[in-house]
């Protein structure tokens, strides 16, 4: 099941450690001064993170339910969300907030939802129109 996992894994595993390693520095950037920008940033990259869980998940366990991987996504994704929180609150010049972590897991639903259906829609297309041999 690890084998087939793998190159799904990899990619998750490099994107966690960006987020970490984004996550202890000084804010890296000025967010432009729109309300609420720093929750969009949230939003997406931890939408990017259910993705990836989703597709290691699918990989480990190809005949789950679709809404067993979603969940499954979005749990680890809310997880590792309340961690990153946890440790920014020890960084110098970074803060834990919890409408942050609200953010990733709204992300993160948004991410594994939107990323079923349209690996469900593909699916669908290519049983109806295989591809050439």
């Amino acid at each position: 099941r690890l084998m087939r996992m793998l190159p799904d894994l990899v990619p998750l595993i490099l994107y966690c450690v960006f987020v970490f390693m984004q996550s202890r520095l000084p804010a890296p950037f000025e967010v432009p001064d729109v309300s609420h920008f720093d929750k969009l940033l949230h939003l997406g990259g931890y939408g990017v993170m259910a993705v990836l869980f989703y597709r290691t998940y699918l990989a480990g366990w190809p005949r789950a339910m679709k809404r067993t991987l979603v969940c499954a996504s979005v749990i680890s994704t809310a997880i590792y969300g309340l961690g990153d929180e946890i440790h920014q609150y020890f960084v110098p010049a970074r803060s834990a907030d919890p409408l942050d972590w609200m953010a990733d897991i709204l992300g993160g639903v948004l991410g594994a939802v939107i990323y079923q259906r349209l690996f469900d829609a593909t699916r669908k297309v290519r049983r109806i129109h295989p591809p050439p041999r």
